[in-house]
């Protein structure tokens, strides 16, 4: 008769495993997982990290939060599900915005305190503030301001008076996904 403790030793033997692992214990992407073992584990591949959460997911150590997604799937430590509880939406809507870029620093940026800023928060406005850390398009920031009010992350407060321009806040439910997006980007540096 094996202990617990022997079978969970056994299962992250390894310094891929052990990374694998310690990546695992807020949901993330696959890509996100990767990134963090490859830390760890320099010369870690893509396929070594599938068939790590494979064998994970047999060996009930993790679970995907939407296994049915064949881009984008979550993965977290099946004893910290219960601590990441999300809603099926809220699990998709964490899933596009971690692989899109582009919203992710959209979002950030609206999120960020511009209350010593003259310049109201428009489109425009947006881009200028992230051309020196994300070069983008105006069609670009517009195209992910308009997924993020679909999805009610962002909303329209007030238009400016000259040219009657659209000025962003962030909605309850953005302040909520980008606190665990940062929260996440956190651990990831610890």
């Amino acid at each position: 008769m094996t202990s617990t403790f022997s079978v969970a030793k056994k299962i992250i033997r390894g310094k891929q495993r052990q990374a694998v692992h310690e990546a695992l214990r807020v949901p993330r992407t696959g890509k996100q997982i990767l990134e963090l073992a490859r830390e760890q584990a320099p010369r870690m591949t893509y396929q070594d990290l599938r068939h790590i959460l494979r064998s994970f997911q047999d060996q009930g150590v993790a679970v995907c939060l939407n296994p049915e997604n064949q881009t984008g799937r979550l993965y977290v430590l099946a004893s910290e599900r219960d601590q990441h509880a999300l809603s099926l939406p809220e699990i998709e809507l964490q899933a596009k915005l971690r692989r899109a870029k582009a919203r992710m620093s959209v979002l950030a940026e609206i999120g960020r305190d511009h209350t010593f800023e003259p310049k109201p928060l428009t489109a425009s406005q947006i881009r200028k503030n992230l051309v020196p850390t994300h070069p983008l398009g105006l069609n670009h920031v517009l195209a992910a301001i308009k997924y993020l009010e679909q999805h009610l992350l962002v909303e329209v407060v007030d238009y400016t008076a000259k040219r009657n321009l659209k000025i962003f806040d962030l909605t309850a439910l953005g302040r909520d996904v980008l606190a665990k997006a940062q929260a996440d980007k956190q651990d990831k540096f610890l």
